[in-house]
């Protein structure tokens, strides 16, 4: 294409140029992968000794938060236009789609779970299944002797 088409091309506006695209992935996949397993690995080792899920839910929360402003401060920082308005508007948008994400779905998942609880599933209506495992394991196989 003609230079103006690169100016006026979508990917041009948001990455840069075409030619870097194995560079913008391989920084898209790094950034995936770290920012991605961090609150996980915080939620997995955070309070193993009382393991209180709200102080696991405010821990994963902080670093997810901690994350997200990262993640936005390297975007603003990579723009175009660096000044303080494009730095604070960009790390203001990412942290205010993050934290309502997370309160949405946060909602959602109470919702889902009164739901679940009002309808019953997932509640054991007796212990016919463990029972019937007690007898399984007690009944001799034909195959012990092969």
């Amino acid at each position: 294409g003609s230079e103006g088409d690169t100016e006026n091309d979508k990917y041009y506006e948001l990455l840069g140029k075409r030619e870097n695209f194995f560079l913008h992935a391989f920084f898209a996949i790094l950034s995936f992968l770290i920012f991605g397993l961090v609150p996980p690995i915080v939620y997995g080792f955070s309070f193993s000794e009382s393991d209180d899920k709200d102080l696991k839910l405010a821990a994963v929360a902080a670093t997810s938060l901690i994350c997200i402003t990262l993640l936005g401060i390297a975007k603003a920082h990579i723009q175009r236009r660096n000044s303080y308005v494009t730095y604070l508007t960009t790390v203001a948008f990412y942290v205010t789609s993050g934290v309502l994400a997370s309160l949405l779905t946060y909602v959602a998942g109470a919702f889902m779970k009164r739901l679940v609880e009002q309808l019953g599933w997932f509640q054991p209506k007796s212990n016919v299944a463990l029972s019937s495992l007690a007898e399984m394991s007690m009944v001799k196989s034909g195959w012990g002797s092969y």
